[in-house]
């Protein structure tokens, strides 16, 4: 089981059992007896329909990312946050389905009693009941990746092991004897891990012998430095893209019952979010006029599948249309090209994006995929990042992976520069390599959660808060 595999399950089994320890003491509490059979029963079918919800509402609310169990100066906070909405929203499925028992009095004791159980669980019991057995591992690789891998695990409680080495081919290449010296190295530090580049030309003449070591004695766990990068930051890893690479993980199509049912998804969705638009029109546009003329839609020239050349609608957020400039926000800013006020609310709640429905409709888009750059700026970034174009082997998206985790300067929404082009490229080849019907599914839920946390419903922790 992966580490983050073990969390999850860790974090779930002991999230509900707190829900129903906490439906027991409610019950205690509210009827100062010990809980007969019929009572529980009573309540049992209706707190487990709920206890189903309030875990897709803690999803939301972020109680399952990565990182979650160490962040204690937080987790009361976010956790009380969450259970106030789970309770808000029992109080309206109590009003719906009748269920026969009392929800009101009961569900304010629960709430008290809940947010104690879970807190204490995820503080306390969590770090007793499932111990990490820290384990030593080197990593042999070279590069940026590599440092910021290191950096990530040494720094972070959360993992089970951490590097005690790591070793590039300089170092390698300026050792002599370098194969015996690391089978040394090895059994000195007590190696219980090794994380290494198996491209690395450097690595050749160890590779078998640390293959037989790893393998048929079990002296250690060998692991690929690309897959453990990937698993750990939810990307790939640029450093990883040779023809091998693409020629194993993309493929032209994940399955036929995927396709459809993500086609069929697209159309229902955006038929209901067109009919919700509608009734918006006339107040944006009010609101646009007040604030001065300009154009209500504009029009795109985007980047579809395949490299195909397609047709974006927008609501108009900024005083001008520059698709076709290829250049970003800051750089606009040059030619007077700003956010206007009504644009900028329009953009938090990503209302404006909502027009790209048709272009979903026709069948260029997608709603769940890689987001579709501008033209002049799909072709600044292809000349500057190779292999960028594979992003384009899949319907583009209105949202995507990179969307919903990748975080940007402060007042953006979407990549300003080379380099945070480059980190949501990685991104991007993570959903082209494992794209499914559950990767889609927890990017609609990201979304609805990055969509809620611009206006502080949710809290995002900065990575090297976690250091």
């Amino acid at each position: 089981m992966g580490e983050r595999t073990r969390e999850l399950t860790i974090l779930i089994i002991g999230d509900s059992v707190a829900f129903f320890s906490a439906l027991w003491l409610m019950l205690l509490v509210r009827y100062m007896a010990w809980p007969a059979g019929d009572l529980l029963a009573s309540h049992f079918g209706p707190f487990l329909l709920l206890s189903g919800v309030w875990l897709f509402i803690f999803y939301i609310g972020g109680l399952y990312d990565k990182h979650t169990t160490i962040l204690k100066t937080f987790l009361f906070s976010r956790i009380l946050n969450t259970q106030v909405v789970n309770i808000i929203l029992a109080f309206f499925l109590f009003l719906i389905i009748p269920f026969g028992i009392a929800p009101k009095t009961n569900l304010v004791i629960y709430l008290f009693i809940s947010v104690g159980l879970i807190t204490y669980w995820r503080m306390y019991l969590y770090p007793r009941f499932a111990p990490i057995a820290h384990k030593r591992a080197i990593l042999l690789a070279d590069g940026d990746e590599a440092i910021e891998l290191v950096d990530e695990v040494n720094n972070n409680d959360r993992y089970s092991y951490s590097f005690v080495r790591i070793i590039d081919s300089t170092a390698a290449l300026k050792t002599p004897d370098f194969k015996d010296k690391l089978l040394t190295l090895i059994e000195k530090e007590r190696i219980d891990i090794i994380v290494a580049d198996a491209h690395s030309a450097y690595l050749e003449q160890v590779l078998p012998e640390l293959f037989d070591k790893a393998f048929i004695d079990f002296d250690f766990t060998f692991l690929d430095f690309y897959k453990v990068y990937e698993d750990t930051f939810d990307r790939v890893p640029l450093s990883a893209l040779r023809y091998d690479w693409f020629l194993a993980h993309v493929s032209q199509s994940r399955s036929l019952i995927y396709d459809v049912t993500k086609r069929i998804i697209d159309v229902v969705t955006c038929l209901v979010l067109g009919a919700g638009f509608l009734v918006l029109v006339p107040f944006i546009y009010i609101a646009m006029r007040i604030e001065g003329p300009g154009a209500f839609f504009i029009t795109q020239d985007r980047i579809g599948q395949y490299n195909r050349p397609v047709k974006v609608h927008k609501i108009r957020t900024m005083t001008k249309n520059l698709a076709g400039s290829g250049t970003w926000t800051g750089e606009d800013a040059k030619q007077d090209n700003v956010v206007t006020k009504v644009g900028a609310i329009l953009r938090k709640i990503s209302i404006d994006e909502i027009p790209q429905i048709w272009a979903i409709i026709k069948g260029d888009m997608s709603l769940i995929g890689p987001r579709n750059d501008t033209a002049g700026l799909g072709e600044r970034l292809a000349s500057e990042i190779p292999y960028y174009k594979i992003r384009y082997f899949v319907k583009p998206g209105v949202t995507g992976w990179a969307q919903t985790n990748q975080r940007y300067i402060p007042g953006n929404i979407s990549p300003q520069s080379i380099e945070e082009s480059r980190i949501r490229f990685s991104y991007d080849l993570y959903y082209v390599k494992n794209r499914s019907f559950w990767l889609d599914m927890a990017i609609f839920l990201r979304t609805i959660k990055t969509v809620l946390s611009r206006f502080g419903v949710s809290v995002y922790f900065p990575r090297n808060k976690f250091k």
